[in-house]
């Protein structure tokens, strides 16, 4: 386990599916422009596939299996890294860790949705909106 990991003992996620429309739904409460929405991206690489994901894109989350061999090179790899320290209003983008066990796929909405041109869909009153400027300081 790196230091960027929730230890064992920390609270978790029950995990959940991957749905765009739930995801979509979840971004909308919370306080994202209704103009952005979550699409399945079906192939990286096959043009007829990808002409099914609307233009722009403004961020991609990829959901893939962990094994035990990518798991050991991801830690052998974070470990030869310092843990990020930066804070507040003046660094480049909101950085959110993740204390909570099962909660990647929230943490990477959040990440998309504070940095970037997502960001700019952020509507000011909602949720988001206080939890990126949290994010910030």
């Amino acid at each position: 386990m790196s230091a960027a990991d929730p230890p064992t003992t920390a609270p978790a996620f029950i995990p959940l599916e991957a749905n765009p429309e739930l995801l979509t739904s979840l971004l909308h409460t919370l306080g994202l422009s209704p103009a952005l929405a979550i699409h399945d991206v079906y192939s990286l690489t096959d043009p007829s596939l990808l002409a099914f994901v609307p233009r722009p894109a403004l961020a991609l989350l990829l959901v893939f299996p962990i094994s035990a061999v990518y798991e050991s090179h991801r830690l052998a790899e974070d470990a030869l890294q310092p843990e990020y320290a930066g804070r507040g209003p003046r660094e480049p983008v909101a950085w959110y860790r993740q204390t909570i066990r099962n909660a990647c796929g929230l943490l990477a909405l959040l990440h998309a949705v504070s940095n970037g041109p997502a960001r700019g869909y952020v509507e000011p009153d909602g949720e988001w909106a206080r939890l990126i400027a949290g994010g910030r300081g």
